[in-house]
Parts: C-alpha cells; structure tokens; sequence
C-alpha cells in the first residue's frame, strides 16, 4: 500500500512548483466562491429586503456584486499572494510598471475602441438591451458617475485577478503559455455577455495579457477595461434615448 502510495506520488505531484500550485487551487477556489457569492441573486435572496426603503432598489444588487468582488478576486487572492509565496505584491503587476508604454496604449487603445463600440451598438441592438446593466442609474448623472466608480472597482479587481494573480503567478512555470491559461478563465466568465462581446473577451484576455507582460503592470489592462465599459454605457444611454 505504501509503495503505491509512493508511486503515485511520483507520478503526480514530481515536479510540482508550490507557487503555481497554491495559485492554480486557489484560483478555482476563489472564481467558484465568486460565482456563490459575488453575484446579483445572492444579494436578492439574503440582502434585498433590508434595503427595500433606499433609493434605487434596482441598483442595489449591483453594487453588491461590484464592491464584493473587490473582496473575492481582489483582496482574497492579494492575502494568498503574500501569504501563500514567496513573491511580492510588486511581481503580481501591483507596479505602474513601464508608464510611458502603459498610458500611450491605455489612450490609444481607448481612442480606437470609441468607434467600434458605437459601430457595434448601431449594428447589433442586444448591446442596448444590456447596457448599463442597472438601467435605473441612466436616470441622471448624480446616479451614473457613483455607479461607475463601483463599476470601476469592479474592473480593477478582474484585472488583478486575471493580469496580475494569475498571470505574473504562473509565469515562472508555464512562461508565455500565461497567457492562454488566464485567458480561458476569463472567456468563460464572459458567458452572459452578447456573442460578439463573449467571443471578443477571447482576444482581450491575450491582448490584455500582453499589455500586462510588457508593462509589467495589470493596472493599464484595468484602465482599458473600465474606459471601454463606461464608453459602451454611455454610446448604449445616448443610443436608447436619441434613436430608439
């Protein structure tokens, strides 16, 4: 029993790395309690009635999914980065990084998708259907601008956990194949979205990778993803009310 306990040992776990293992399992774990936890239908079920009596119920459970999010993919997989190896916050791209290459990208990048979202919410009307995804917070700018900040918090905490926990995690052992692992999880968190916008996460997730790996820095990729998100609520409010 012993000997083939041993031999199992050795033919599983030879060459195991402890950073990459502690990231790997944590990163199941942590994407699985985000998706009991972090999500719009937990608030309703358990939360939604003790703030039936504020303002803007609908947008409520929103903030709930934002602002915990920051706790399951940000502030859970910071404390397994510090505590569960032996790498510093800086090596997880928690670094401005190579600036000049960083902010030329983000303006660029967000300069180039202005058009294309516009184009896409013309051409394929579901973006307007789900664009804010709290409809209640068009109602005025006083209620859009706090709903994006959250929004914004959101973002970064995906950033991290994808561009900065996983990627710079897993990048000593599986080097530039990073990128396609932290990728897979990212697309498939994208399940919800409009087909174009779920296919296209494919594509963000490895351009977003490559952005990170070349700034050493996740903090441009979050940049990105938030200006894009806030261009595509607005483009879909304006479109709503001005064409539809």
């Amino acid at each position: 029993m012993n000997s083939h306990l041993q031999n199992l040992k050795e033919k599983y776990l030879r060459g195991w790395e402890q950073q990459a293992t502690v990231i790997l399992l944590a990163s199941g774990l942590l994407l699985t309690l985000h998706r009991y936890y972090s999500r719009r239908s937990f608030f309703r079920q358990h939360f939604a009635e003790y703030f039936i009596d504020i303002p803007l119920a609908e947008s409520h459970s929103y903030y709930y999914w934002f602002l915990t999010t920051a706790l399951t993919l940000l502030l859970a997989p910071v404390l397994v980065a510090q505590f569960g190896t032996k790498e510093r916050l800086k090596d997880y791209g928690f670094q401005l990084g190579n600036q000049k290459l960083g902010w030329s990208i983000t303006g660029a990048a967000w300069f180039l998708m202005i058009p294309v979202v516009i184009l896409a919410v013309i051409v394929y009307p579901p973006f307007v259907a789900k664009y804010p995804l709290s409809k209640v917070v068009a109602s005025s700018w006083q209620v859009f601008l706090p709903y994006q900040l959250a929004y914004g918090v959101y973002m970064f905490s995906w950033e991290f956990f994808f561009r900065g926990f996983m990627l710079f995690g897993l990048e000593r052992k599986f080097g530039n194949y990073t990128l396609l692992i932290q990728t897979i999880p990212f697309a498939v968190m994208h399940y919800t979205k409009p087909l174009p916008e779920a296919i296209g996460s494919v594509i963000a997730g490895v351009l977003l990778g490559v952005l990170a790996l070349e700034t050493r820095s996740f903090i441009y990729g979050a940049a990105i993803h938030w200006l894009v998100a806030m261009t595509m609520d607005v483009v879909a409010v304006a479109f709503s009310r001005f064409f539809v």
